[in-house]
């Protein structure tokens, strides 16, 4: 068993300033027992302290070459030792309510606690929040009210549909451990396995309207997750792997294969717009592929009954890419 507390779990790839601010927020807070910085191949060595100075202890573990945030996550998470732990991303922020909440839910017992968060899109527009899509999932979900509250099974199919993000979660770490649950070591999308794993593992989600986080978007589009080439593929390995923990799950978790193909056609489009042409044709034989790997006639007419438009959309995208 863990010893109770909270540790935050920073991947990082030179980003130093940012990791510093984080740092000095984590400090502020003052509810981490342990901070873990990752390094993900960074050129320079980061400058940490041993501890900071609301007593929390800081180790920096590194790599030579860089391998991705989802390796650097996982290679974090085996050296968590308290019961809790908070994945973040060191050019994101922390807000108060982050405090707030996790002296809320230190004392239950849960598997793990979404919490929304802001986006800087919305924030530049004047507003405070997340984007309208995952507005419109929360409150079908009908977590609209209520700071913290125990969601009904049926509303985890919408949760799940929201963001995939590692960072809007406090986890429990034995539970993580217990159903093997990690990040895909890929170059991008490395956070889906970890999200959907977790609906389908998990026996309690809490969640809370507390804005605990800010999600900071380049306006320029200047991130690492924004490739347009073949690293873009490993899309469909980040599906397989999700695909395979709910399959594991059995029952439990066909609610949330609606959601989970719902998603996966909604990334498909998001994708296709961002990928350069010469990757095109491999992108759309990977649809196909992962379609006709996951979606079967039994699952497929099940699609047709709850969502038949969703269905269509689905025969849609095999016909093209069947075509192409």
């Amino acid at each position: 068993m863990s010893a109770p507390g909270l540790t935050l779990a920073i991947p990082v790839h030179d980003d130093v300033p940012s990791l510093r601010h984080l740092l000095n927020q984590a400090n502020a807070l003052e509810i981490f027992d342990h901070v873990i910085v990752s390094d993900d191949g960074s050129r320079e060595k980061p400058d940490l302290p041993r501890r900071l100075p609301c007593g929390a202890g800081v180790e920096l573990l590194r790599e030579r070459t860089a391998r991705g945030a989802g390796h650097a996550r996982n290679r974090a998470l085996e050296r968590v030792r308290t019961s809790h732990v908070l994945f973040f991303d060191a050019d994101d922020a922390l807000t108060e309510e982050i405090a707030r909440l996790w002296r809320a839910v230190a004392r239950e017992v849960f598997d793990f606690c979404l919490f929304r968060h802001a986006d800087s899109r919305v924030a530049i527009g004047g507003g405070w929040g997340q984007l309208p899509v995952d507005d419109a999932l929360w409150r079908l979900a009908d977590c609209s009210f209520g700071l913290l509250q125990e969601p009904s099974r049926a509303a985890h199919a919408h949760l799940a549909e929201t963001a995939n993000y590692p960072w809007n979660k406090i986890y429990r770490t034995d539970f993580l451990r217990a159903h093997d649950l990690r990040c895909t070591e890929i170059p991008v999308h490395n956070d889906i396995e970890l999200h959907w794993g977790s609906f389908a593992a998990a026996d309690r989600i809490l969640v809370s309207n507390r804005v605990c986080a800010l999600h900071r978007v380049p306006e320029d589009g200047a991130r690492l997750t924004d490739r347009r080439g073949r690293d873009r593929l490993c899309l469909f390995k980040a599906l397989a792997a999700a695909a395979a923990r709910l399959e594991t799950a059995g029952a439990a978790a066909e609610p949330l294969w609606l959601a989970f193909f719902r998603f996966s056609a909604g990334l498909f489009d998001w994708a296709r717009s961002r990928i350069d042409p010469e990757t095109l044709a491999a992108f759309e034989h990977g649809i196909r592929e992962f379609l006709t790997c996951h979606l079967d006639a039994r699952r497929y007419h099940a699609l047709a009954v709850s969502d038949p438009i969703l269905a269509l959309r689905l025969a849609d995208l095999m016909a093209r890419t069947r075509a192409a």
